[in-house]
């Protein structure tokens, strides 16, 4: 059975999460950069701080810091059960 990796990042004061998926587990560098991608393009002012990581299932937790504000990524490895069927 196929499987996908989904990357939710949440940063505190931003309405919306960005969701990523993946057909590969990002490293804790790819993270990073994407975060700090994200807070250039959101103008996030501060510096960005690793916190810990939580591990739990199949699913982890990223806790970061851009100055004030909190960022939590979380990485879930989600199978694959559901194929669409083609319609006559």
């Amino acid at each position: 059975m196929d499987s996908v990796i989904l990357v939710t990042i949440r940063v505190k004061g931003m309405q919306l999460p960005i969701k990523i998926a993946s057909k590969i587990e990002p490293t804790k560098d790819q993270i990073y950069k994407k975060i700090s991608d994200l807070a250039k393009a959101q103008e996030l002012t501060g510096e960005i701080q690793f916190k810990k990581l939580i591990q739990e299932k199949g699913q982890k937790m990223y806790i970061y810091k851009i100055g004030e504000r909190r960022c939590v990524v979380i990485v879930e490895k989600l199978q694959k059960i559901i194929q669409f069927e083609e319609l006559d």
